[in-house]
C-alpha cells in the first residue's frame, strides 16, 4: 500500500515489525536458606581498636578501617598509611619541574 506524503512523492513501504516469540520463563523457587543475608555481607560497624559500635559517625581512615572519635587520628591508632609519600607525590603533581636552558642560542 503506498501512501502519498504532503509533497506529493510516494512514501516507502514499512515492513511489518518482527516480534519474538514469548516462552514462558520459569524461576526455581527460593528457600528460607536463599532469603538471608550472609554474614559476611553485612557486618557490624565497629571500631578496630575499642570495638565500640561507631554506626553512623564512625570515620574512615585513610588505611581502610573505621574507627570511633577517640581513634581516628592516625597518631591514636598506629596507622600504616603513609601520609607523607603521598604528600610528596601530590607536591610533584601540582608543581612540574622548569628547567631553563644553559647556554643561550643565537
Amino acid at each position: 500500500m503506498s501512501q502519498l506524503s504532503p509533497q506529493g512523492f510516494e512514501a516507502p513501504e514499512r515492513p511489518e515489525r518482527f516480534q519474538a516469540p514469548t516462552v514462558p520463563i520459569s524461576c526455581p523457587p527460593k528457600t528460607e536458606e536463599d532469603c538471608r543475608p550472609s554474614p559476611s555481607i553485612q557486618s557490624i560497624k565497629r571500631c578496630l581498636i575499642c570495638r565500640k559500635r561507631v554506626g553512623l559517625t564512625g570515620f574512615r581512615c585513610r588505611c581502610g578501617d573505621i574507627f570511633c572519635k577517640l581513634h581516628r587520628y592516625s597518631d591514636s591508632h598506629d596507622c600504616s598509611f603513609d601520609y607523607k609519600a603521598v604528600g610528596r607525590e601530590q607536591i610533584a603533581k601540582a608543581n612540574p619541574l622548569i628547567r631553563a636552558a644553559k647556554i643561550i642560542k643565537i
